[in-house]
């Protein structure tokens, strides 16, 4: 399936470029010279002017305007060739594709400006690939490419513009840092302490060319914007008049698009055989390499499971002998701990043994003492009957002198009853 090539459009930018060039520069230049030697040679306005690369900047820009208005009458001739008629009403019926070569040539005694037109281009294009196959079969295919050319097209026309448009801010910021160097250059401490005014005013004057070409740059993109949408919409009105006029106007022949059919069903019938191969040797490709990751698998694990096996029963082992040598330290511990214990039962028998002999000496002791009690008992009753106190004083202390016999053996107790005979 072929497809003729489109008849090359006529560049679309060649006629603005040559407006810049040819009107906007002497335009420039008159401007220039009419603000420099006419009535407005002494007024602010020559100071945003009289720098080269502000002179330059005008220039540029009457450059930049003089394309775009270029581009405005181009939009006004485009305007009327789509109010012309360039080809015949059509009723909404097919007509035989042999139709286009007569369209031709009603086409081609149309006016050149009509003929050299988005429109009058497409529609030439359009009639020359339905006469040179013979078939429409393809020329929705075909309408998009002209449509996508013609675009591209309008996009190069705007090359010259956009390039002034970036040219002159960069003019700007370059007088700035000429003007600056001109203004400091040769600055000494005497030259500033006399004249100031004369260095300020110079970064004044430096400074008029950045703002100058803001200022222009500025009118520049609104006005390119603006006309570009225009653009724009001339061309989807030529879209829709393509196919309004053009895409259904042609019989589509049958034969063609049966062989097309039928290629796309033969395609279709292998393309759907070798998914199926190419399924199946997938399936066995993922089943194979599912059977080799499961035997890996089922190898890996036993090994692993024998290696934990192995490091359990090392780890246990270890961790008996551990505890077992632990209980036998606490057993030795405990051991001694009981014999200690057993050893001061022992002593603490023996102490309460001796306690209680003490005891039991204290209870005769108490005893005898209850007996003297009673004698002395008696005694004093005797000697309150008998009345006689020297007597019963006697008594008392032959009895003291008595117990204390007792109780203090040897040479005191012999003192102790010598003096009661004295």
């Amino acid at each position: 399936m072929s497809r003729s090539t489109p008849q090359a459009s006529k560049p679309r930018g060649s006629f603005t470029t040559v407006a810049a060039f040819l009107f906007g520069a002497p335009v420039g230049v008159g401007l220039l010279v009419f603000l420099h030697h006419g009535p407005y040679q002494n007024s602010d306005l020559v100071e945003y002017v009289k720098h080269p690369v502000e002179m330059t900047e005008v220039v540029m820009f009457c450059c930049a305007v003089a394309a775009m208005l270029a581009k405005i009458i181009s939009s006004f001739s485009e305007r009327s060739a789509r109010n012309s008629e360039l080809l015949p009403p059509w009723t909404g019926d097919p007509i035989p594709v042999s139709e286009a070569a007569k369209l031709r040539e009603d086409l081609v005694r149309q006016p050149g400006w009509i003929q050299n037109s988005y429109l009058g281009r497409r529609v030439a294009n359009v009639l020359e690939f339905v006469d040179s196959r013979g078939s429409a079969n393809e020329l929705d295919d075909q309408i998009r490419t002209l449509a996508d050319n013609d675009v591209m097209t309008q996009e190069g026309s705007y090359s010259l513009l956009r390039f002034i448009t970036w040219a002159i801010p960069i003019l700007g910021f370059l007088g700035t840092v000429l003007g600056i160097t001109n203004a400091i250059k040769g600055v000494t401490p005497e030259v500033l302490e006399k004249s100031l005014s004369g260095v300020t005013d110079g970064l004044a004057t430096a400074f008029d060319s950045t703002a100058l070409a803001l200022f222009l740059t500025m009118i520049l993109m609104l006005c390119s914007s603006l006309i570009e949408r225009l653009e724009q919409g001339i061309l989807e009105k030529v879209d829709a008049y393509i196919d309004a006029e053009l895409t259904h106007r042609f019989e589509r022949t049958g034969p063609e698009s049966t062989q097309f059919v039928d290629a796309l069903r033969q395609n279709t019938q292998v393309l759907l055989k070798a998914t199926e191969k190419l399924v199946e040797r997938q399936a066995s490709v993922w089943s194979r390499s599912l059977e080799k990751a499961d035997r890996a698998w089922n190898e890996t694990g036993h090994k692993q499971q024998q290696q934990l096996s192995v490091g359990l029963a090392e780890a246990l082992e270890n961790t008996l002998n551990r505890h077992t040598q632990r209980l036998v330290q606490l057993e030795e511990k405990l051991l001694g701990r009981n014999q200690g214990l057993v050893q001061g039962m022992a002593q603490v028998a023996q102490a309460l043994g001796k306690q209680s002999e003490t005891l039991m000496k204290l209870q005769e002791g108490e005893a005898q003492l209850l007996r003297l009690q009673e004698t002395l008992n008696q005694n004093l009753a005797a000697l309150a009957s008998s009345g006689t106190f020297e007597e019963a004083v006697q008594s008392l202390t032959a009895a003291i002198h008595l117990l204390t016999t007792r109780v203090v053996p040897g040479s005191q107790g012999a003192r102790a009853v010598q003096r009661p005979a004295a």
